[in-house]
This record gives structure tokens, sequence and C-alpha cells, in this order.
């Protein structure tokens, strides 16, 4: 969608609008509730789902949760959550190093390429990627270890990048699970094949 420079709370409107535009234009039945937005009240941090900082001086996160997304996701934001969507396709969220928390629960990733790297993650890794076929969460920091849990029966990962984080522990034996993994990035690389 189009690109609106500017440091405002009118410009972050005028991105949110031209958000709107792009989402009813790209989804155009099942629409979530930011088809509301600008109907009630202009002031966008009175808006579903829109989180403004202390003051409503800026626009500082978008939860689009629930509305059957489809289509490509913004840049630049610190909280981000398309849970309960239809979000498919390949999935790459690198380069937002602003962000610091993402939910991207109850959606149909399956057999789709996941990129999380470069994005000063830190925590637990995310463990429902065993239905991937590819999942990287290189150059971020993470830490602990990778649970078992993350490799269930039937594990479809064929490569995995968990590359320069700062797991304390090595992967679980329980990879094994994952029968067509080709490759497995840690601090160092190991081919299964």
């Amino acid at each position: 969608f189009a690109a609106v420079s500017g440091n405002s709370l009118d410009t972050d409107k005028e991105v949110l609008l031209n958000l709107k535009s792009f989402l009813e234009e790209q989804n155009r039945v099942n629409r979530g509730r930011y088809t509301e937005w600008n109907e009630r009240s202009s002031n966008p941090c009175e808006w579903y789902g829109i989180l403004c900082s202390n003051g409503e001086a800026r626009i500082i996160g978008i939860d689009l949760s629930d509305s059957n997304i489809s289509g490509e996701i913004c840049h630049n934001l610190v909280y981000l959550n398309l849970s309960h969507n239809i979000l498919g396709g390949e999935l790459m969220l690198t380069g937002l190093t602003g962000l610091e928390k993402l939910d991207l629960s109850t959606n149909r990733f399956h057999g789709e390429y996941l990129d999380l790297s470069s994005n000063n993650f830190s925590g637990n890794i995310w463990t429902g990627f065993a239905t991937l076929i590819e999942f990287s969460v290189a150059e971020n920091y993470f830490t602990g270890s990778v649970p078992a849990s993350c490799f269930m029966e039937n594990c479809t990962v064929q490569i995995l990048d968990l590359s320069e984080n700062k797991f304390q522990s090595e992967v679980p034996g329980e990879i094994s699970n994952c029968k067509n993994l080709c490759w497995i990035l840690e601090n160092r690389i190991r081919n299964f094949s």
C-alpha cells in the first residue's frame, strides 16, 4: 500500500487508512473490525485494535486478531497480533527490529516457510514450528533450551535454523521425530541427510 512520511498521529492515521483500504481490497469477504476504522471517530486511538502511546501521541501497535486476513504484512511495528486469521503462503518477518510482541496463534500455518531471523527476539522459542517445512529464528536472543515438545511425532520440518542465539543446551533427541530434516543450523552446521 502507499507509503506515508511524517511523524505525527495524523500521519499514523493516514497509514492506517491506507492499511484499511489495502486489507479491504485483499479481503473482499469475511472482513474484520478494521472496516470500522474512521466511521465513528476520526481519532485512531479510539479505533478497534489500535494501541497508542501514553497521551495518544503516536500509534504503537495494531491488533488485527480474528480478522480473516490474507496478503502481505506491515513492517516497523512494536506489537503485532495476527492471531485467529487465515494466514497462509510464505510468511517472512525479517527486519522487524522494533517488534516486542508477536502473536500468530490459531492460523493455518502448515507446510509454510517461517523466517523470524534478525529481529532481536528474546525469551523462549515458539514450540509450534513442527508443522512447518522451514523455520528460522537465526540472529536473535532466544535463551534457555529448545524443548523436546517442539519435535512432535510426524514433525515435517526439513530445514531448521537456530543459529546465532543464546540457547543453553543442545537440541534434544526428539529431533529424530523430524524424519525429513535435512539441515539444522545451530552455532555450527550439521547435515542430517
